[in-house]
């Protein structure tokens, strides 16, 4: 049985890897500063690293507090990028990732 805060990260990476796939699509369809090469790339950055991690996780993979380190900063700046364009559903789940990616930094042995 995996730990409930474990899961709860599990479960907001692959939301936001959801969440970022989806917003570009949306991001393509409106256009201008929303699909901007640098923000298209950091939703997909971000989209990629989410999943990567969560499934990491999932399987208490010696590489977890690394990747949780670089799944919080990720999130934080997609965070960031998608809350100045508006986006605001994306941004919500890139900053629940982030947030509790960053909390579990260090719980895991390398």
């Amino acid at each position: 049985m995996t730990d409930p805060k474990l899961q709860s990260t599990i479960n907001a990476l692959l939301g936001c890897h959801r969440s970022c796939i989806r917003q570009v699509g949306e991001s393509i369809d409106k256009g201008g500063n929303h699909a901007a090469r640098t923000h298209i790339t950091a939703l997909m950055d971000c989209a990629d690293v989410c999943r990567l991690a969560g499934d990491m996780l999932d399987r208490h993979s010696t590489w977890t507090s690394s990747l949780c380190e670089l799944a919080a900063e990720v999130c934080s700046r997609t965070a960031d990028t998608c809350e100045r364009l508006g986006e605001v559903a994306c941004a919500n789940a890139c900053r629940a990732a982030a947030d509790l990616s960053a909390d579990l930094v260090g719980q895991f042995a390398r």
